[in-house]
């Protein structure tokens, strides 16, 4: 599997192979960067060239995703805001944002806190059976050594959050 910033130049689309399966693969071209798996609820594991990750939303009303690794016992946190999007807490107090650029919340970014500069941007399609999106990644984010789990983690988000709005819609 080759790296997610060797292919950060390249169209990167999130698929999803099969209708009824929640599984996901990032693909570069004809190659597969990173696959994003559900295992139940919110429950999802994920892998790319070199790294691994579990993805679990916890939380009632101060929702927040806990991240972990199997290699290291210390857990990131995403946590969520209140009109969607969030910020994930990095080691050294680093925040990166991710949040909504359009009015339709088809469109997302992470973004440096700091510097304010977009570094990985998510187009989202829904269709009638199957998710789809496309990921374009800014030269500078090439440099962060969290860029596989911004494409991963980014894409858990928006269809975590889709799930959650259809819930919602549901209930009204």
């Amino acid at each position: 599997m080759r790296t997610i910033a060797e292919v950060a130049s390249q169209e990167l689309m999130w698929v999803q192979p099969a209708r009824l399966h929640r599984a996901f693969e990032l693909h570069a071209s004809d190659d597969v960067v990173a696959v994003l798996r559900f295992e139940r609820s919110s429950l999802a594991s994920s892998e790319t060239a070199w790294q691994k990750w579990t993805f679990q939303q916890e939380g009632f009303w101060r929702r927040q995703i806990t991240i972990r690794s199997p290699d290291s016992n210390d857990a990131l946190v995403f946590k969520g805001a209140r009109t969607g999007g969030g910020a994930l807490e990095l080691s050294q107090g680093r925040l990166l944002r991710f949040g909504a650029t359009n009015f339709w919340h088809s469109r997302w970014d992470w973004s440096d806190n700091e510097s304010q500069a977009p570094l990985v941007h998510f187009k989202r399609r829904a269709g009638l059976m199957k998710t789809e999106g496309q990921v374009d990644i800014e030269t500078a984010a090439v440099t962060y050594p969290e860029l596989p789990l911004l494409v991963v983690l980014g894409w858990y988000l928006l269809i975590l959050f889709a799930r959650n709005a259809a819930a919602a819609a549901v209930i009204r």
